[in-house]
């Protein structure tokens, strides 16, 4: 930052570039975990089974939930607070690193009455070797915080990259020596530590003075609203793992990771790829809710041009995609629709949360995601009760089900709550845009209807992909570039300063 900026504040076009250049970086660190991720897991899914897939699961709910209560609160305070000093900074790290050794200790000490609760005897073994991720993801709070602040998301993107596709060649070759669930267990583990490598190879920071208890207590008042609000927000989002685990067992828990899998990674690219960059941008516009709400408003449009339709491709492959997977995994197909239909309804709610918590209203954030994770919790476990004794897919699609009515009733009520009353802003203004989106994605995902009028509904799995895929993703992008005016004229300007800018070079 220059002398200029430290004393009268980046410039708005130099903030918009910086935004621009972070969204896109940010995209870019998704996507490549996206292509290296997925190809990873379905290699190592054709390799193992549901059983290895959910125990793993069930191990790796308790480290996320043990990581939230770590990390949560003081990463949030880092981005939003707009006065940082590196008193705070520095503490903010002793203490996460201090946090991070006790609270691995704990992780290995329950390790075996997590076991014991989940009746997989197995678990306590998984569970114990995943927990040093605990400690890993607290020494990489602070650095990796500090650069999404600063929206510096290509060092975010190299370490990123790295740790995926590192961690997953080690999975693979592990799975193919005959390792088993200890596969996956490494991957998980090995991502975490080259991610901290390269973390701090990667970040300028350092810190550099003692702990001071008044610049803890400066974060605290922000960082307790936002902890609780982040804890409850992963337990609403991990719930279904969590009662699946305990009331169906691993098989059912590892068809229903494996069909979240790819909608997970599609709405991690296309929205929480933006959540990444919403924070501190969004943080700088709190005081100007007019701009603030044009703004997510934008946001949200994008992510929704950019996730719906995909999600609706997916859900037109799912058949030929499970084929290509190997029986072990029959009967996935209906869980994994279901599961795109809950990413599409959560394309619509992951900007709420880095918009509550940059104007400064957590709070509000934390009832709303508590209250999805308790009335999840008692909604799955009564599905529990009805749905025992049938056979695993089903299960897991009772479960996507379910989640799919819960997360349409939360965010009704987190749209009211972040648009209109926190912003103050239409939600007709917030939706209407993403029409358009939504209704290719609709037409995507309707592609195998049409398959089965034509009689090619049972191709080999390589050529359904194509097949289906090729015709949904045609029949998505005609309707998304015919009905959305903002994106025709979106790419319409590119394309011509595209031709400008190959004009100039030609003279």
């Amino acid at each position: 930052m220059t002398a200029a900026e430290r004393t009268t504040g980046p410039s708005p076009t130099g903030h918009t570039e910086r935004v621009r250049s972070a969204i896109g970086w940010s995209y870019l660190l998704t996507a490549g975990r996206f292509g290296s991720s997925v190809l990873v897991t379905f290699l190592l899914a054709k390799l193992l089974g549901p059983a290895e897939f959910g125990i793993v699961a069930m191990g790796t709910v308790l480290i996320m939930i043990v990581q939230t209560v770590l990390q949560q609160g003081l990463t949030s305070a880092i981005v939003q607070r707009e006065g940082l000093t590196p008193d705070q900074v520095d503490t903010a790290f002793v203490v996460l690193a201090v946090g991070g050794v006790a609270l691995t200790l704990l992780t290995i000490a329950i390790a075996p009455v997590w076991a014991l609760v989940n009746r997989e005897p197995q678990l306590t073994a998984v569970t114990i070797a995943l927990a040093p991720t605990v400690l890993l993801q607290g020494l990489s709070v602070v650095p990796e915080t500090l650069l999404r602040r600063e929206l510096q998301f290509r060092a975010v993107a190299i370490r990123t990259l790295l740790a995926a596709t590192l961690s997953g060649l080690l999975g693979l070759g592990l799975a193919l020596a005959g390792a088993g669930v200890w596969a996956l267990v490494g991957q998980q583990v090995a991502s975490a530590l080259i991610s901290l490598v390269v973390l701090w190879l990667v970040c300028p920071w350092r810190p550099g003075r003692r702990p001071r208890l008044a610049a803890l207590r400066e974060l605290w008042a922000f960082s307790a609203h936002a902890a609780n609000a982040g804890l409850g927000a992963m337990l609403s989002s991990r719930m279904d793992l969590i009662v699946t685990g305990l009331v169906f067992g691993p098989v059912a828990t590892g068809i229903y990771r494996l069909a979240a899998r790819l909608p997970d990674v599609i709405v991690d690219i296309t929205v929480r790829s933006l959540q990444q960059v919403a924070l501190p941008a969004l943080s700088r516009l709190q005081h100007d809710r007019v701009s603030f709400a044009r703004y997510l408003a934008r946001l949200q449009h994008l992510g929704a041009v950019a996730g719906l339709p995909v999600l609706g491709v997916l859900a037109a492959v799912a058949g030929p995609l499970v084929r290509f997977l190997g029986p072990q995994w029959a009967g996935t197909e209906l869980p994994l629709r279901l599961l795109c239909l809950f990413g599409a309804v959560n394309v619509y709610g992951v900007l709420l949360g880095p918009a509550l918590q940059a104007i400064g209203q957590p709070g509000r954030l934390a009832v709303i995601t508590w209250t999805r994770g308790l009335t999840g919790a008692v909604v799955l476990v009564s599905l529990g009760s009805l749905l025992h004794g049938s056979r695993p897919p089903v299960q897991a699609a009772g479960v996507a089900a379910a989640g799919v009515l819960l997360q349409l009733a939360v965010n009704a009520v987190a749209l009211h709550v972040t648009v209109r009353r926190a912003a103050g802003a239409s939600l007709r203004r917030f939706v209407l845009p993403t029409l358009p989106a939504l209704a290719a994605a609709a037409l995507a995902a309707a592609a195998p209807l049409l398959a089965g009028w034509l009689g090619i509904a049972r191709l080999t799995p390589t050529l359904g992909l194509l097949v289906l895929g090729g015709g949904a993703t045609l029949a998505a992008g005609v309707v998304l570039l015919a009905a959305d005016r903002p994106l025709r004229h979106a790419l319409s300007n590119r394309l011509r300063r595209r031709a400008a800018g190959t004009d100039l070079a030609y003279r």
